[in-house]
């Protein structure tokens, strides 16, 4: 064989491997599945404003529901839906290989799919929090979701609170109290106040209709009401297998002007006069076909 008939054989050969890699119809899904990794490339904000980036040691997420979107004629197939805040399915990683189904005793009916739609009422990190004598590992839940509107809860789209070891909710952060280790504020009423002088800071519990986020993240400000959703478009890479891999890739998903030099957010971060800006990323995510 000629060398130029070989060298077309394999090029051929290269080309048909790397177009059927990726894909997006399917059949005998036995499982949808969704794991966190902590490392891999994420760009950071397009702000003028130098953030310090940190990647959190856990990730937690409470889920509404979780929708493949069908494409082509195959109908959309919600892998679960959950009515409220309290009966959402929460799942907590701490390493890259743990991986927790979604599904809920269905099947993934065969179709061609484009994207995954997610609810999700929080998010809950473990992440550097400042002391007047330490920096802390606190466990930091941000509500990207109403409960207040639906549930007669109290949360708002941007409430960070302060969660225990045990899972309880302790408080709220950024308010009357702070200074100087960050100590939780409760009641919420209490919370983004400053210095008692009875207005509210950043008039947070005050704003109306959608306008909510306490300061820092502009998304929540803009994000669907009162339920947070986002849709992901996707190619399915192919691995083989029957188990659909939903990956969420977190690396420095928690930013925040660090207007104190010391690598951590805290209360000497916290300005009332010139808003301290945060933001938590939403996770970059991969949909991939495994074994």
């Amino acid at each position: 064989m000629k060398t130029i008939e070989k060298l077309f054989l394999i090029s051929f050969s290269v080309a048909l491997l790397f177009t059927s890699c990726n894909k997006n119809e399917f059949s005998n899904i036995s499982d949808v599945k969704l794991k966190v990794t902590f490392d891999g490339s994420k760009s950071l904000l397009n702000d003028k404003i130098d953030m310090t980036v940190q990647t959190p040691d856990n990730y937690l997420v409470a889920l509404k529901s979780v929708t493949i979107v069908g494409d082509n004629g195959t109908p959309d197939f919600e892998i679960f839906s959950k009515e409220n805040l309290a009966s959402s399915l929460v799942f907590d990683y701490t390493d890259t290989e743990t991986v927790h189904s979604l599904m809920q005793g269905t099947t993934v009916p065969d179709g061609t799919y484009s994207s995954v739609r997610i609810e999700i009422f929080y998010l809950q990190m473990k992440l550097n929090i400042a002391s007047s004598t330490a920096i802390e590992k606190r466990n930091i839940r941000i509500y990207l979701s109403d409960d207040a509107e639906n549930e007669g809860g109290l949360h708002q789209p941007g409430d960070l609170t302060q969660i225990t070891e045990e899972g309880v909710e302790q408080g709220w952060l950024l308010g009357e109290g702070q200074i100087p280790d960050m100590s939780p504020v409760s009641p919420r009423v209490s919370a983004y106040t400053h210095n008692s002088d009875g207005i509210n800071w950043y008039d947070f519990a005050g704003k109306p209709g959608n306008n909510y986020g306490p300061f820092g993240d502009t998304e929540f400000m803009t994000a669907p009401h009162p339920i947070y959703y986002t849709t992901i478009e996707f190619s399915l890479i192919d691995n083989g297998g029957t188990n659909i891999v939903l990956d969420f890739n977190v690396n420095g998903c928690w930013q925040f002007e660090d207007k104190s030099g010391d690598g951590a957010f805290g209360a000497a971060d916290l300005d009332s006069e010139i808003p301290t800006r945060w933001s938590m990323l939403m996770p970059e995510m991969t949909v991939t076909l495994e074994q």
